[in-house]
């Protein structure tokens, strides 16, 4: 389920920051986002690229949002505009520096992410404590062993889709400096759905 609010989220905040640069903040019109997040979701579900045993990827609801781009995302007002997906592009962790996930969400954020979720995950929201940093768990097989065994049920997932829209750089000199992405990310409770706040900190 996270994959596809990441990807309708995502979709709506890039159009919003692309047109309210032309027209000024607070400018852009309000979307049916809860109406494309129904539509996306009962599509995923009819032709099974969302299953309800397992998460889907990103690439897959990607593409269904092309495939329904003159019915998904629109605004709300009257002619209601639609708010296509043009295209997208895929960027693998190998060979990646802080500086090209800046360069990237300065020129195309904000953008879609995904992280490991580790069991103590829930407890980073950047909104109740800005100088908390999430920076995941060990991938080694002892260490993913240690997790489970503290942890016990609550798995270790391989994965979550997120929306990254801001960085800072923190750090005592030019030379020891540390990126800190903050990123959205729907977060589930025992009876709802919200979206929360972390930052996750990378090493240059």
């Amino acid at each position: 389920m996270c994959s596809i609010v990441a990807c309708i989220v995502c979709l709506e905040a890039v159009h919003r920051l692309e047109y309210e640069t032309v027209h000024g903040e607070g400018t852009f019109p309000c979307t049916l986002m809860a109406e494309a997040l129904q539509k996306l979701f009962d599509e995923c579900c009819r032709d099974e690229t969302w299953k309800p045993d397992e998460d889907c990827y990103v690439e897959h609801v990607l593409n269904k949002i092309q495939e329904m781009r003159p019915v998904l995302l629109v605004t709300a007002g009257v002619p209601a505009r639609p708010l296509p997906l043009g295209s997208w592009q895929a960027h693998g962790l190998a060979g990646r520096s802080p500086e090209f996930v800046t360069a990237l969400l300065n020129s195309h954020g904000p953008c879609i992410g995904v992280l490991c979720m580790c069991p103590w995950y829930h407890h980073f929201d950047a909104r109740r404590d800005d100088t908390l940093v999430y920076r995941g768990c060990g991938r080694s097989e002892r260490d993913m062993d240690l997790a489970e065994e503290i942890y016990g049920d609550q798995v270790v997932s391989l994965s979550h889709v997120v929306v990254c829209f801001a960085y800072r750089f923190c750090g005592y000199d030019e030379q020891n400096q540390e990126m800190h992405a903050l990123f959205g990310a729907e977060h589930v409770t025992h009876d709802r759905s919200i979206l929360k706040q972390t930052r996750t900190g990378v090493n240059p």
